[in-house]
């Protein structure tokens, strides 16, 4: 009987801990959300701002323009949240950006990194929308939209400078 009651009672403390940690971990989580969507998001500004300067093309310039504009809509709630949950932010972009590759221009290594960014970030959001912080949620699911039409923009950017590029080389080889 002695042997019962210690494992009840171990029990109910490790179901009472696990409670306890999810807590906690629910906690870290939003705050985890809250510095990788400001560092993603003053990121997608860094690059905005070096494609304006950097690209050749009218409709990359345009779309970086729009995502300059965008991202700084993005970024404010999330300065608001932090300062809400006393999270100290990161106030450089992540990474020095090198968009030439091998074989890449400019324009084409731009919009594959963007397009790659955004599908990790709409992953990311999305799982966002089920936290049990209210501010999180609430601020994804307004972002999830302006995300999902980034994404929608680039990745018709990056067909359109791969048509370009191969319409370019088949004019190149005749």
């Amino acid at each position: 009987m002695k042997k019962a009651k210690l494992i009840l009672v171990y029990t109910f403390w490790l179901i009472a801990s696990a409670v306890g940690n999810t807590a906690m971990a629910e906690e870290f989580v939003a705050a985890d959300f809250i510095r990788f969507a400001s560092a993603k998001s003053m990121s997608e500004v860094a690059a905005a701002k070096l494609a304006l300067k950097t690209s050749n093309s009218s409709e990359v310039k345009a779309y970086a323009q729009r995502r300059l504009e965008e991202h700084a809509t993005l970024l404010a709630p999330l300065e608001s949240l932090a300062r809400q949950e006393g999270i100290i932010l990161d106030r450089q972009p992540q990474g020095a950006y090198v968009f030439i590759r091998k074989g890449e221009t400019f324009d084409t290594a731009y919009t594959n990194k963007r397009a790659a960014e955004l599908k990790r970030m709409v992953r990311v959001v999305r799982k966002a929308m089920l936290a049990e912080n209210p501010e999180v949620r609430r601020y994804a699911e307004q972002a999830l939209p302006v995300l999902m039409q980034h994404w929608y923009q680039v990745q018709h950017l990056v067909r359109a400078l791969n048509n370009s590029v191969s319409t370019d080389s088949l004019l190149a080889t005749r």
